[in-house]
């Protein structure tokens, strides 16, 4: 129930809490009311069983968020449905619908609602790092921030199989503005211009890693703002096979 879970998440504050651990979700869980702000670090295996944990609502200032904040190469999270709106303040970079920081295996995962973040945000996670694979997973809602924004992944170093994002990614004005507090050295030296939207994707904002067999059908972008908006990523180095778009993609550039 909601008050067990609210327990193990308080547990896995310390790193070795869920090393071997395997959680089954016997319910749905509502986090309504509740002062949820992620799982910390999780090692072992999550099985949703096909339930929902709805009305996930984190606010908190901060990076690294998600449902869970950081999984390790050793976690696996399965068969899963996450419900809500993950809208940090502060720094507000690495944010994920299931995941801030994802370095495990993640499959048959569902997000559903909006995600935003400053850079490195996606509806499944927000950097899915070299070792981490994401597989038949799927966001929809709306996905909005200001560089390395993806559907699944707002920046993919690893693996991405067989997902789809019905999300729509920066459709609007708002969600292309820039605040000064955004801005960093990286993106200073990384784009044209510091005070604009970059690395917009429906699967991944930036990739270096695979990307295999995925489908965009959300709307990516809005017209005239944003360099490196792409259908399937904005910017990639590494590996896109057997993908397709059919989502509308807008920008100023690239």
């Amino acid at each position: 129930n909601t008050k067990e879970f609210l327990q193990f998440a308080e547990n896995c504050r310390l790193d070795t809490h869920s090393q071997n651990l395997t959680v089954s979700l016997e319910a749905d869980i509502d986090l309504t009311g509740t002062a949820f702000e992620g799982i910390p670090i999780f090692s072992g295996r999550f099985e949703g069983n096909g339930h929902v944990i709805r009305n996930i609502h984190i606010s908190c200032d901060g990076s690294n968020l998600g449902l869970f904040r950081y999984l390790t190469p050793s976690a696996v999270v399965r068969d899963l449905r996450v419900e809500g709106i993950i809208m940090p303040g502060g720094s507000r970079s690495f944010i994920g619908g299931i995941a801030g920081c994802n370095s495990g295996n993640i499959e048959n995962c569902v997000f559903s609602g909006t995600v935003s973040g400053s850079e490195s945000t996606g509806g499944i996670v927000g950097i899915n790092q070299l070792t981490g694979t994401i597989i038949n997973s799927s966001a929809e809602g709306s996905i909005y921030g200001s560089h390395f924004i993806g559907g699944i992944a707002g920046q993919n170093d690893g693996v991405i199989i067989s997902c789809d994002n019905f999300a729509k990614i920066n459709t609007t004005p708002q969600q292309n503005s820039v605040e000064i507090e955004d801005i960093t050295m990286d993106t200073l030296t990384n784009s044209e211009s510091a005070n604009t939207v970059t690395d917009i994707g429906g699967i991944s904002g930036i990739s270096s890693g695979v990307i295999r067999q995925c489908t965009n059908t959300g709307n990516v972008g809005y017209k005239h703002m944003g360099y490196n908006i792409g259908g399937i990523t904005g910017t990639q180095s590494g590996y896109i096979n057997e993908c397709k778009n059919y989502g509308t993609v807008s920008g100023r550039k690239e």
